[in-house]
C-alpha cells in the first residue's frame, strides 16, 4: 500500500518510460478489470504536431462556461505532475492521486504496464462519475497511441508536421496516416491548416469513415488577425457563426488558430446537443484559464519569454513571429534539444534571427549533449554545461533592448518556469 503522494508518484515513474508498440490489447485489458471507466462519459480526443495542449485548454474553458463538469488529459506537465489530470481546471488532490494509484494498481496487477498507460488509466478512471465531458490529448501519434481506447464524440487534428519521425514516420504522410487513426466512425472531425501533401490522406479516411470534416481555411477561418504586445485579437467565422473582438494571450498566429479550432469544435459539440450557440459565451471564457509553458512571460522588463517548441514546425513559427513582432529587440536563446529531435535544422532557424544562442544539456537520457552538436560552423552559439548558474549571468547582462527566449524542450521549460516563479 502506497502511503504517501511521494510514494505514489515514486510508483508511476518506475514503470517502464517507453514502450512504443501497436498493440493496445494491454491498456484495453486494464480498462476492462476498472469496468472501462472512459465510456461512462463522453470524451473528445486531440492529436496533432502541435498546438494540442493550447487547443485542449481553449475547448475544456468554453465547455467549462456552458455548464459542463470537463476533465481535461494533457502532457506534459509544467509545474507538478497533478496538471495531467484535472476537472474544470482544478488538479487532482494528492490525496485522490494515492488514493486512485492504490485501487488501479491491485487491479491491473499482472499486466505490463509502461508509465504512459498507467496515467492513461488514472485519468480514465479518475473522471468517472466526477465529469460530463473530458477533452482528452493524445501522447505521440493517434492510431496506436494509448489514449486511443475511447470513442469520442468528435476528434481533432490540430497540425500535421515533422514530428517523433522514428516511431510515427519517417515521412509527413506516414504522421498523417497515423493521425488520422484519430477518426472515428460517423464523428466528426476537426481539423486545423493541413499541408497539401496531408489534406488527401485525412479526407479520404474522413469520407470512408462518414466522419463530417471541417477544416481550418475550409469551413472556418480567421477574418482578421492583430497581435498587440502578447495579446492577439482576432475575429473567427464560418458558415455557422462569426465572433467579433475575441482577445487570447499569446504572440504567435498558431495560437489564434488553435483557438479557432477550439471555437468550431465547440460549436460541433452544442450542435450534437441540440443546444444554442453563445457568441458572448464564446468571446468571454475563450481564455479565462492559460496553460503554463506556451508563449509564457514570466518577466517584461527585460523581456523573458518560456515556450515548450521542440520540432522544427513550432520552432519555425515561433522564431519568426518573435523577430517580426519583436523586430527591435536583440533575440538571445537558451535552447536544449533531444538526440532525437532534428536539432541541426532547429539551430539553423535559430541562428539568423537570434543575437546569441545558449545551448545546454539536461539532467535526462535522451539529452543531446555537446557532442551532438557541431558547433564550430556557428559564430554566435556556444555552450553550457550548467544552464541553471549561467542563467543568473544571462538575466543580470539583460537590457530593454532585449528578450531572453528558453525553449526546445518541456523539461527546460518546466524547470526555469518554477525558477521563474
Amino acid at each position: 500500500m502506497l502511503e504517501t503522494y511521494e510514494e505514489a508518484l515514486k510508483f508511476i515513474h518506475s514503470l517502464p518510460k517507453f514502450k512504443r508498440t501497436n498493440d493496445l490489447g494491454n491498456i484495453k485489458e486494464a480498462l476492462s478489470r476498472l469496468d472501462n471507466p472512459q465510456d461512462s462519459y463522453e470524451t473528445i480526443h486531440i492529436t496533432g504536431t502541435n498546438g494540442k495542449g493550447t487547443t485542449t485548454n481553449f475547448l475544456a474553458n468554453l465547455l467549462e462556461a456552458s455548464g459542463k463538469r470537463v476533465g481535461m488529459f494533457t502532457s506534459p506537465f509544467i509545474k507538478e505532475f497533478n496538471e495531467r489530470i484535472q476537472i474544470n481546471h482544478q488538479y487532482i488532490s494528492n490525496d485522490e492521486l494515492v488514493k486512485e494509484v492504490n485501487y488501479i494498481k491491485e487491479k491491473v496487477a499482472g499486466i505490463p504496464l509502461a508509465e504512459f498507460e498507467f496515467v492513461t488509466i488514472l485519468g480514465y478512471f479518475y473522471f468517472r462519475g466526477r465529469v460530463d465531458a473530458a477533452v482528452i490529448e493524445a501522447g505521440i501519434g493517434a492510431k496506436h497511441d494509448k489514449t486511443n481506447v475511447i470513442t469520442p464524440v468528435l476528434s481533432i487534428i490540430t497540425s500535421i508536421d515533422l514530428d517523433h519521425e522514428l516511431l510515427i514516420g519517417p515521412t509527413l504522410q506516414d504522421i498523417a496516416r497515423e493521425k488520422a487513426g484519430i477518426i472515428k466512425p460517423n464523428r466528426p472531425i476537426i481539423t486545423g491548416q493541413l499541408h497539401e501533401s496531408v489534406r488527401g490522406i485525412i479526407q479520404n479516411e474522413a469520407e470512408a469513415l462518414n466522419s463530417p470534416l471541417f477544416s481550418y481555411g475550409q469551413n472556418f477561418s480567421l477574418k482578421k488577425y492583430k497581435n498587440n504586445d502578447f495579446s492577439l485579437s482576432f475575429i473567427y467565422y464560418d458558415d455557422k457563426l462569426s465572433v467579433e473582438d475575441l482577445n487570447c494571450l499569446g504572440f504567435e498566429k498558431t495560437t489564434a488558430i488553435n483557438a479557432s479550432i477550439a471555437i468550431r469544435a465547440f460549436l460541433e459539440f452544442q450542435k450534437l446537443h441540440g443546444l444554442k450557440l453563445d457568441s458572448d459565451l464564446i468571446r468571454d471564457n475563450l481564455d479565462k484559464y492559460q496553460l503554463p509553458g506556451r508563449a509564457q512571460v514570466v518577466q517584461k522588463k527585460p523581456l523573458i519569454l518560456l515556450d515548450g517548441a521542440h520540432n522544427i514546425s513550432a520552432i519555425y513559427n515561433l522564431i519568426n513571429s518573435l523577430s517580426i513582432n519583436y523586430e527591435n529587440k536583440d533575440i538571445i536563446v537558451l535552447y536544449a534539444g533531444m538526440k532525437d529531435k532534428d536539432r541541426h535544422d532547429i539551430l539553423d532557424e535559430l541562428v539568423p534571427k537570434s543575437k546569441h544562442i545558449y545551448i545546454t544539456k539536461l539532467d535526462v537520457a535522451r539529452s543531446a549533449t555537446k557532442e551532438d552538436y557541431n558547433l564550430s560552423q556557428y559564430s554566435n552559439v556556444s555552450f553550457v554545461e550548467n544552464y541553471r548558474d549561467e542563467l543568473q549571468k544571462i538575466v543580470s547582462h539583460l537590457t530593454d533592448d532585449q528578450l531572453l527566449l528558453v525553449t526546445g524542450s518541456f523539461y527546460l521549460v518546466s524547470d526555469l518556469e518554477n525558477y521563474f516563479s
